[in-house]
């Protein structure tokens, strides 16, 4: 069993010290699907169509805090296949939603913790699903974006589980991506340039816009009322949020220099990729707690399970 190197690297913030263990497992087994490298709108970052990554996977990792330091052990490729896996997300069971791409659409697959297969989620004959996401206060819903071509994306629900699918807003589009604020409420992501997210009410369909520009990662802030998003300035990508209860737009930090993505874990800490690295948002600071550049691999999305304890990263080859 092999080990890489622990990444320590610290930006002001003197102190503390992060330790990092990757103990690397064989990857998990699934269903082989043949794949292609099509267009998926719900990865353009502002442009109708562009081309997706052929090589990104999910991996897993564990994390532990030990005595104030943050440990991600036991990294595994989830997918370990060609073509596109991408856009994780947990259910509040634990279980991981994900997408797939077989041909030139996708589906939906899920992750069963305590499982070494994957299976689908979701089939459908000539639409694409992706960017799922549980319902807040639901009993086991689902949301998510189904397109039947790459500027058509509208919100798609499976209220409870076990459901039947549902369109939430069907003159509300073309959506990318969403975040949710509560059960009423949810931020649309809408493609179009320059990009524009809005918060909708669900029981009304009035829709109020929040921001232009934003970027292709609107993440529901923990134990708030509020989304999180970026947005490109001269100083940086800005990471702000915006907080419905207080329907104002604060700017939080700047992600890590060529960051996109960032996901928040249960108890309000922030964590964002860049290159091969994770860092942690911490004391007004971005601090490295991981570097898997020994695998010659690139980070991009990334997602933190509801208790905590799993990292769920999409990432694809440095090279």
């Amino acid at each position: 069993m092999s080990r890489f190197r622990s990444a320590s690297g610290k930006f002001a913030v003197p102190g503390l010290v992060l330790a990092l263990a990757f103990p690397v497992i064989s990857g998990c087994d699934e269903e082989e699907a043949s794949v292609s490298a099509a267009q998926v709108p719900a990865d353009s970052s502002g442009d109708s169509t562009t081309a997706v990554p052929e090589g990104t996977d999910v991996w897993l990792l564990d994390l532990v805090m030990e005595e104030n330091s943050l440990r991600a052990v036991q990294p595994r490729n989830l997918t370990s296949r060609p073509g596109y896996d991408n856009q994780p997300y947990f259910l509040p069971t634990g279980e991981l939603l994900y997408v797939q791409m077989a041909g030139e659409k996708t589906d939906l697959w899920r992750w069963i913790p305590g499982s070494k297969a994957t299976s689908r989620f979701t089939t459908t004959v000539e639409e694409s699903e992706f960017s799922p996401t549980p319902i807040p206060q639901s009993d086991g819903g689902v949301s998510y974006i189904r397109s039947r071509t790459n500027t058509s994306g509208r919100l798609w629900q499976m209220p409870q589980k076990g459901a039947d699918a549902e369109i939430v807003f069907a003159d509300i589009g073309p959506v990318g991506y969403h975040a949710w604020f509560d059960a009423d409420h949810v931020a649309l992501w809408l493609l179009q340039e320059p990009s524009l997210l809005q918060v909708v009410t669900i029981s009304t369909g009035e829709a109020q816009p929040i921001a232009r520009g934003v970027g292709r990662s609107p993440q529901s802030v923990p134990n708030r009322r509020a989304v999180s998003f970026t947005r490109p300035s001269d100083e940086g990508t800005l990471l702000e949020v915006y907080d419905l209860d207080e329907t104002a737009v604060n700017t939080l930090a700047i992600l890590p220099e060529g960051g996109e993505f960032h996901a928040w874990m249960p108890d309000g800490r922030l964590l964002s990729t860049a290159g091969s690295q994770l860092f942690q948002w911490r004391a007004g600071a971005w601090e490295s707690i991981a570097d898997l550049g020994l695998l010659d691999l690139n980070l991009s999305r990334l997602a933190v399970s509801p208790d905590g304890s799993r990292l769920a990263l999409v990432a694809e080859p440095s090279h």
